[in-house]
């Protein structure tokens, strides 16, 4: 495998399961619609934010964990949303 391969698969591993994670109904119902739930979103900003993803500049991981064009445009509303989501929860 590609060197350059080998790192866009190590950026997804850690990527994907965060993406999948905010995309799933069932999960956002029990964690973030329930007050009382406790969700450590650290992990999911530091993910997209800074450590295999910059969710504000997409464009420079197009080809290190962002594959094509269309998850750059994709992630950088990700980052949107969840960049205003912080707000709200830090303004509380």
């Amino acid at each position: 495998m590609k060197e350059d391969s080998r790192r866009l698969t190590d950026f997804r591993v850690h990527l994907l399961p965060v993406v999948l994670a905010l995309a799933d109904p069932p999960w956002q119902r029990d964690v973030w619609l329930d007050p009382s739930a406790f969700e450590k979103l650290d992990h999911v900003f530091r993910t997209l934010f800074d450590d295999f993803c910059d969710a504000d500049n997409p464009e420079s991981y197009l080809g290190t964990s962002l594959r094509t064009q269309k998850e750059v445009v994709l992630m950088r509303q990700l980052g949107t949303a969840l960049n205003t989501r912080k707000k709200l929860i830090t303004r509380r």
